[in-house]
């Protein structure tokens, strides 16, 4: 009988410790407010959630930061050169650009990690004529922390950085102008 007694009690009294550990902080009598954060506040890759804030360089050299362009909606998409429905998909984003550019900021972050070399995606660019923001992500981390495992992957973030729609595969014109539209205002 004790062989098991003890180990039971053992494991009843670690459950309640941990418990007891984990049971929201008070005071007053209420449950403290910054003990659970808003799922729109708290950064991750969901949809629902605050975009994770990154720094990249542009091909000239210009580094821009996402959370300095709070305000506007902003169209993140990941890409390459090498990746055909990304190439599909990259007249649409100029075309979108073009007729969007100034209500949306549109950020085409390129794995440049993949790419033969980064003057092979301003090569790219140059020859077929696009003109939409393009970043470089030399090392993979910003699509890192997107969890993007495919590409074109796309996130539509409101003004306020909130990440409200991710598609995998490339989009069209039209399918970028109606998630835009759905899109709720800044400040919400």
């Amino acid at each position: 009988m004790s062989r098991i007694f003890f180990p039971l009690a053992f494991l009843l009294g670690a459950v309640l410790l941990l418990a007891v550990a984990c049971w929201p902080v008070k005071e007053g009598g209420k449950e403290d407010p910054g003990r659970e954060a808003s799922k729109e506040t708290v950064p991750g890759a969901e949809v629902g959630r605050q975009a994770p804030d990154f720094t990249l360089p542009a091909p000239d050299g210009k580094k821009v930061t996402l959370s300095s362009l709070r305000g506007k909606p902003v169209v993140l998409n990941f890409w390459a050169t090498w990746c055909p429905p990304c190439r599909e998909e990259m007249p649409a984003i100029q075309e979108f650009y073009r007729q969007k550019g100034r209500e949306v900021e549109v950020l085409a972050v390129n794995l440049t990690s993949s790419e033969r070399s980064p003057g092979a995606v301003q090569e790219f660019l140059k020859e077929n004529g696009y003109t939409f923001p393009v970043l470089l992500d030399g090392r993979g981390e910003v699509a890192g922390l997107y969890l993007v495992r495919a590409i074109p992957t796309t996130f539509f973030l409101d003004g306020d950085g909130v990440i409200r729609y991710r598609h995998t595969g490339p989009l069209t014109l039209q399918d970028m102008l109606e998630i835009l539209a759905k899109l709720p205002p800044s400040g919400k």
